[in-house]
């Protein structure tokens, strides 16, 4: 098992430089769970008299398990991912792609021949590589369990020989890029993914969808590693998948590239982007290219032939932005040598190895579980792009708000106009500045939010909702800065939830507190509205970031804030009754423009 104080995409070059996360207050988390409690409430049109009382008797009792959390912190380097790893991805046993894993749009490509392809692709690869060499870095590979998954930190890099696995027709080959100590050149990089793909079309009617492993539910998923690991050689070919530095998926599309498209209108460009991000996802599924994956690596580079590209992120060792400025520096770096001419000849010596697998009927049956699971997903997943012109956050500055708590506001009124209540709202907080701090909470569903929101359906004065704007922004960015100085309230609520769990498991008390077995506490712990801001550099352009909703009656939605636009991406799951995507997205629209008039007036 792994030792979660110490874990984290990149290394700090020092991390002792930095503060611990400190232990928020008992009663300063108290506070801000039963405003939230109310906020919930109102819109259940329910009482919280329940919750009230067991909130108070934690206060009274509660100090046992946040003493418990002060000695724990006091000895470890972080006191945080010993509980929210677990809880928020590894104990979770959905699938991953859609449910956890995002994807990260990169600029659709026109290749002319399968050579302009493999060179784009492996130009990527190399920019990867190059970035990945200059910094320290561990890596992790996400292990299935049946109850939790496990993190398998690979040790630091710069060994005598590294590898990439590289997906194509839904098999797996090991690409070496680096040997003796040395990074292959550019030229044998290609070499070997040429080799890949003749190799893979030879065997593309009878190879085994390997991939399909990961695609489907986490305890499935144990079972059938843990099935294939009876037999030496599937457990070598697992180690060679567990142990690269990435994984390349080669998507051989038999639709054609096309020349980049001047879009006619802003509604076509929009369905473009949303069909790309639908595709980094899932693959289109087991009849596209969903099975030509591997879901557990932490980085998939995917490349189709058609020009679609990207990346598919599982989530549980990295936070998005950490992986776009590697993406970005990627990205550039393919910029500035693709017009470059190749000066050196493949060394025929370093061939890319097929990884072999002996795949029985009842490994062969799980299979086609995690198949099905893989194509349900796809059929329900619903994404949409919306590209918000009317301003940025230019506009926003100059207003005197900032820029996150203003679009954060914008996501509560979009979605009290379209359903008529707030829900508990999920936006990540960076706790970087802290030793191997990930993230935690900021809940924009205030009560300030919501007497502003229903202001804004009211008869109110111009003058009045302003005001009300006014303080709900304070307040938005009042829980931000709590939650950057480490007093947010979801991961200490976390921990202190964990420690009276296991307080109950050893004997040492008869049943849960009463704020843990609260209908509340379940409904404040969802997050019917989960949201990101993922702003990328403006010198890459047509780039986004997109997943799935984290609730099936929920909204999925990150954001891209620009000088002048924003790049909205909502998600939610298309059988459900509660969400509407196509309303949503319209709503999200209005609220900008109401909130730009109201500003104006």
């Amino acid at each position: 098992m792994m030792n979660y104080s110490n874990q984290f995409f990149f290394f700090q070059l020092d991390h002792r430089s930095l503060l611990k996360p400190p232990v928020p207050l008992l009663d300063h988390c108290l506070d801000r769970y039963i405003e939230y409690a109310e906020v919930v409430a109102d819109g259940q049109r329910r009482s919280i008299e329940n919750t009230l009382r067991a909130v108070q008797d934690f206060r009274k009792n509660g100090h046992i398990y946040q003493q418990k959390l002060v000695h724990i912190a006091q000895n470890e380097n972080n006191w945080i991912n010993q509980f929210w790893l677990p809880e928020m991805y590894l104990r979770v046993r959905l699938p991953l792609p859609v449910n956890s894993s995002p994807a990260y749009i990169f600029p659709k490509q026109h290749f002319n021949d399968e050579d302009e392809w493999l060179r784009y692709t492996a130009l990527l690869i190399r920019g990867f590589v190059e970035y990945k060499n200059r910094v320290d870095t561990k890596i992790f590979y996400r292990e299935p369990g049946i109850e939790e998954d496990i993190q398998v930190i690979k040790p630091k890099r710069h060994k005598e020989n590294e590898h990439i696995l590289v997906m194509c027709y839904n098999q797996g080959f090991v690409v070496h890029t680096r040997t003796s100590g040395n990074l292959l050149p550019f030229a044998d990089i290609i070499f070997q993914l040429k080799q890949v793909l003749r190799m893979a079309e030879a065997r593309k009617d009878v190879a085994t969808p390997i991939g399909a492993s990961g695609a489907g539910d986490r305890k499935t998923a144990a079972q059938f590693w843990s099935k294939m690991q009876e037999i030496e050689i599937n457990s070598i070919s697992l180690a060679w998948a567990k142990e690269a530095l990435f994984v390349v998926c080669l998507d051989n599309d038999e639709k054609k590239s096309e020349q980049k498209k001047n879009f006619a209108d802003r509604k076509s460009q929009e369905e473009d982007l949303a069909l790309q991000g639908k595709y980094i996802l899932t693959g289109g599924g087991c009849k596209g290219h969903g099975l030509n994956r591997w879901y557990d690596a932490t980085i998939q580079l995917v490349v189709s032939s058609s020009g679609t590209n990207g990346l598919c992120i599982e989530h549980s060792p990295t936070d998005g932005i950490v992986i776009i400025k590697m993406a970005e520096s990627a990205l550039r770096f393919e910029r500035e040598n693709s017009k470059r001419k190749l000066i050196s000849l493949a060394d025929r010596q370093i061939c890319a190895k097929p990884l072999t697998w002996h795949i029985d009927n009842e490994a062969l049956t799980l299979l086609e579980k995690q198949k099905a699971a893989l194509d349900e997903l796809t059929k329900e997943l619903d994404l949409d792009v919306l590209l918000f012109n009317g301003f940025g956050r230019n506009f926003i500055k100059k207003s005197g708000f900032s820029p996150d708590g203003f679009v954060q506001l914008a996501l509560q009124l979009a979605h009290f106009k379209l359903h008529g209540y707030l829900v508990s709202t999920y936006e990540s907080a960076s706790l970087r500045r802290f030793r191997c701090g990930r993230v935690d909470n900021i809940r924009a569903n205030t009560k300030e939010a919501l007497e502003w929101v229903k202001s804004m359906t009211r008869n109110e004065s111009e003058e009045t909702k302003r005001i009300l704007l006014r303080r709900a922004a304070e307040k938005q960015a009042l829980i931000t800065q709590e939650n950057i100085d480490g007093h947010g309230i979801d991961n200490h609520l976390c921990a202190l939830f964990v420690l009276a769990r296991k307080a109950l498991e050893q004997g040492e008390i008869e049943e849960l507190p009463g704020i843990f077995v609260d209908p509340m506490w379940t409904e404040l712990m969802r997050f019917p509205l989960s949201t990101s801001q993922v702003t990328t550099s403006p010198d890459i352009t047509d780039c986004y970031l997109c997943y799935g909703a984290v609730v099936r009656d929920g909204y999925g939605c990150s954001y891209n804030l620009q000088d002048d636009a924003i790049i909205f991406a909502p998600s939610a799951f298309k059988s459900n009754p509660r969400t509407d995507l196509v309303a949503f997205k319209d709503s999200i629209q209005i609220a900008l423009c109401d909130m730009r008039r109201l500003l104006l007036s």
